[in-house]
């Protein structure tokens, strides 16, 4: 009689690790004739949209038809399994037929460890992950790493052969915005100080923005654009550029998808800080007085903007030394706010990059050793913050 369960058991075993299945035993019950199996545990192979049942979005995201729009720097999902594999589906967005130098970059990582750097080259591609760990079980990140205004890309169905479904991870408790330009966004920080512009040496990872959220182990969004401004784009001809205005696109989850109508939910993600890293474009266009006390009143604007979407956030107005002649004008702005409606919860900050003393890369932008330490003067500055008890 034992040796005929055993030999069932055996079958049993080899069947479902046949089909992708593990088989766990936790006691025998020796009670009566033979073993009996107390608890028996099988994973099997399932599928899963990227919805938020089953996946934590991270940043300003898009879901609909069972596909999730990434578009934003650092935008991406997250989620836990327990189990032996996954796939994330990645799907383009049509700007991978365009040119090579617009594909989006992103990263997949395996409980914090980097296992898949890669661009959108094509039209929809399985990215296969082992996970092999029935009783712990991994946390899985896919990040965007480059921009939003080159291109993005669509995450598909998520297949698992796990025990019980794929859930979201957790939310922190602290959360932070970052709205910003080409600093924010990492252009050019894998590049080195000559070449191109290019999404593949673009890696918002490396940003002051992630490291300061990674510091603090926070949540994060992230509105940037390359170029962008406050009340003027960069411009090289003297004349304002009005589509350069990061105001312009601060209530969309997007750019591109449907025209760049998906519009943000801001009830999604309520922010504890936000930071404002905006005026180093405008400085190629505010060279008389007027342009100046014009970027100063849409500095104003904007924060009085920022401070309806988030009425207890704690703002942060900064400008790093890549070109911080307008900073005066922050300061005066962020004091204006502060004075007019007697609201305390703002800050005017220079940011540490020491760009003199350390790597710059391509286009004279900040690279990975600069925005470390830039990233170390905002930690310092939130953690103070925290502890006051804002």
């Amino acid at each position: 009689m034992v040796k005929k369960i055993l030999l069932a058991l055996i079958i049993l075993v080899v069947a479902a690790t046949a089909v992708g299945g593990v088989v766990h035993f936790s006691s025998l019950d020796k009670s009566k004739e033979g073993p009996v199996i107390v608890e028996f545990v099988k994973s099997s192979f399932k599928r899963f949209a990227p919805s938020d049942e089953f996946v934590k979005p991270i940043g300003r995201t898009h879901y609909s038809d069972e596909k999730r729009y990434i578009s934003m720097s650092g935008s991406g999902i997250e989620f836990f399994c327990k189990g032996s594999y996954a796939y994330i589906t990645v799907i383009g967005d049509g700007v991978q037929e365009q040119s090579r130098n617009s594909h989006a970059r992103f990263a997949i990582y395996k409980n914090n460890e980097l296992i898949i750097d890669d661009t959108v080259s094509f039209e929809k591609k399985k990215y296969h992950i082992d996970i092999n760990d029935f009783e712990n079980g991994a946390v899985i990140r896919l990040v965007k790493l480059s921009e939003a205004k080159c291109s993005g890309f669509y995450i598909g169905d998520i297949g698992a052969f796990c025990t019980g479904d794929i859930e979201p991870t957790a939310e922190k408790e602290i959360k932070i915005e970052f709205i910003g330009d080409s600093i924010t966004c990492g252009y050019g920080i894998d590049a080195g100080a000559v070449g191109e512009f290019s999404t593949h040496t673009e890696n918002f990872t490396k940003t002051y923005a992630y490291l300061t959220a990674q510091s603090l182990d926070a949540d994060y969004s992230v509105v940037a654009f390359s170029g962008y401004g406050m009340l003027s784009g960069y411009t090289g001809d003297g004349t304002i550029n009005i589509e350069g205005r990061v105001g312009k696109y601060y209530d969309k989850s997007a750019l591109y998808h449907n025209g760049g109508k998906a519009l943000w939910d801001f009830s999604d993600f309520t922010a504890d800080f936000v930071v404002i890293n905006l005026g180093t474009n405008d400085a190629s266009y505010c060279f008389t007085r007027e342009r100046c006390l014009r970027f100063k009143e849409s500095y104003l604007d904007f924060i009085i903007s920022v401070r309806r979407r988030y009425p207890e956030a704690y703002i942060f107005c900064v400008l790093g030394d890549m070109n911080n002649s307008l900073y005066p004008l922050i300061e005066q702005a962020a004091e204006e706010f502060r004075i007019s409606e007697s609201d305390y919860r703002i800050k005017a900050l220079t940011l540490d990059f020491k760009m003199g003393e350390n790597e710059i890369v391509i286009d004279g932008h900040p690279g990975a050793d600069s925005n470390a330490l830039a990233a170390e003067t905002l930690v310092s500055e939130i953690k103070k913050v925290i502890d006051y008890g804002y």
